[in-house]
């Protein structure tokens, strides 16, 4: 008997269970119940995109088109761009709430891509419609929109502002879904930010568009790492060789990673298999540094006379040749990544986010940084934002807001002190930061019920929060 309990309790903590269970409630017309199963299954895994989807339909069902905009959102944004339903779901909610802007927005990116979907005849007659009667014209401005503020994140990540990159990253890729170069930036710059918990949501779904990206496996060696899947992590950096290089930046992105992790027997490999295709200096000597790593002096000999013979104007590559030839010698000791990052700099190579030796460096360095936890008179105002948290929050939600508070210049002995009130304004403008932060859609009003606030009070707690994303 005891056995069987155990399995009916491991059965009934199945999100499965719970998930059907709810569709069987609503087969039988009965949306409250199933609502509720769906929101347990969700519970017990919160980045399943059916379960998130269902829900969301659920919610448009319920009269909650709010809340199912923010959902079905979510799943396109962090989960699976190519669930086109939700664009349709989209647009009919934002024509519920009366925007018929926003309508016609989502409506046409169905069409744009998904032209021949489901419901694709269905939101032409009501595009049709939309720009009879309410005069919109859009002709794809969210693209032109998305690549503006594709570039503004570009332009801040150069000038170090990591979190106003990452948050036109967030409307970019917003706006247009299959921006995978936004994407992989984006996932990019929440590694830099140490946020990777985020940043697996959004490399993964850069593969459910395209699995063989080779920027994006590259990046998730690094997230893998940072979480200690050390098999997982060697076998992708083999499989690295396997992938077929479109372009010279994925080559160096590829061999930055595999120096990177100390794997020169792959490198040497790499470049051998791309020399003849991409043979300016910067690759032959990138080349010539993993035979000089290895000691094999014979093809070290032969690249070293290639290089020298073609580049003898420029005196700092050939320093550097002359360097690296008598350390092997003289047996002298050579720091892999630190001679590959000089070779950009002697070849005046651009900066690029795909390859930069001294960028992957720190990041490879900050990989085992653990960040410091949050200081327990702020525990308050954690356990009531997690207590109001939205269902399309990640599973992360706690790490994530308790990261944010970490950041914000808050008093803390003024916190300390306070009541109720002052702490359910404090978690509800935390919220509020962290929604603005991953483009959710929360708005002040909404959190001010939600939390049973005075604007004022919201407004004061929310000047004492600085979590300042536009600085």
């Amino acid at each position: 008997m005891k056995n069987n309990l155990l399995s009916i309790d491991e059965y009934r903590n199945n999100p499965e269970f719970y998930f059907y269970k709810g569709i069987r409630c609503a087969n039988k017309k009965n949306l409250n119940d199933a609502f509720k199963n769906l929101q347990k299954a969700i519970q017990l895994e919160p980045d399943n995109c059916e379960y998130k989807f269902n829900i969301a339909c659920f919610l448009s069902e319920m009269q909650r088109p709010r809340e199912a905009t923010r959902i079905f959102s979510d799943i396109l944004l962090n989960i699976d761009p190519t669930m086109y339903e939700c664009y349709f779901a989209l647009g009919c909610n934002s024509f519920e709430i009366g925007d018929a802007e926003k309508a016609a927005e989502y409506f046409e990116k169905y069409l744009y891509f998904d032209s021949d979907g489901e419901f694709s005849e269905e939101v032409s007659e009501m595009l049709f419609y939309l720009k009879l009667y309410e005069n919109i014209v859009h002709e794809d401005k969210f693209m032109k929109r998305s690549n503006t503020c594709f570039k503004n994140a570009k332009k801040y990540l150069q000038e170090n502002r990591l979190k106003e990159a990452i948050k036109e990253l967030y409307k970019a890729i917003s706006l247009n879904p299959f921006n995978i170069m936004g994407r992989n930036f984006l996932t990019y710059a929440l590694i830099e930010q140490q946020n990777y918990e985020r940043a697996i949501n959004i490399n993964k779904s850069v593969k459910v568009i395209d699995n063989e990206d080779v920027w994006a496996n590259c990046l998730n060696i690094y997230i893998l790492a940072q979480a200690r899947k050390h098999s997982r992590v060697d076998r992708l950096l083999d499989t690295l060789l396997l992938g077929e290089i479109q372009n010279r930046d994925e080559l160096l992105c590829t061999a930055t990673t595999l120096l990177v992790f100390d794997k020169v027997d792959e490198l040497i490999l790499l470049l051998e298999m791309y020399i003849n295709e991409y043979n300016d200096a910067l690759i032959y000597s990138a080349l010539l540094l993993g035979y000089a790593l290895i000691k094999n002096q014979k093809k070290f000999n032969k690249i070293y006379k290639i290089l020298l013979s073609t580049n003898k104007t420029n005196k700092e590559l050939v320093g550097w040749l002359n360097f690296i030839k008598n350390a092997i010698c003289s047996d002298q000791k050579i720091i892999a990544i630190d001679e590959y990052n000089k070779l950009f700099i002697i070849n005046n190579e651009v900066e690029n986010a795909m390859y930069s030796p001294s960028n992957y460096k720190r990041i490879y360095t900050h990989l085992r940084r653990t960040k410091p936890k949050i200081n327990k008179i702020f525990l308050p105002i954690i356990d009531c934002a997690i207590k109001h948290r939205e269902i399309m929050y990640t599973q992360y939600y706690e790490k994530e807001i308790i990261e944010m508070l970490n950041d914000c210049a808050l008093n803390a002995q003024e916190v300390a002190e306070t009541g109720s009130n002052e702490v359910a304004a404090y978690s509800a403008a935390l919220e509020y930061n962290y929604s603005r932060q991953y483009l959710i859609g929360m708005e002040k009003e909404e959190l001010i019920q939600k939390y049973n606030l005075s604007s004022i009070s919201f407004d004061r707690a929310l000047k004492k929060l600085k979590y300042n994303l536009d600085k």
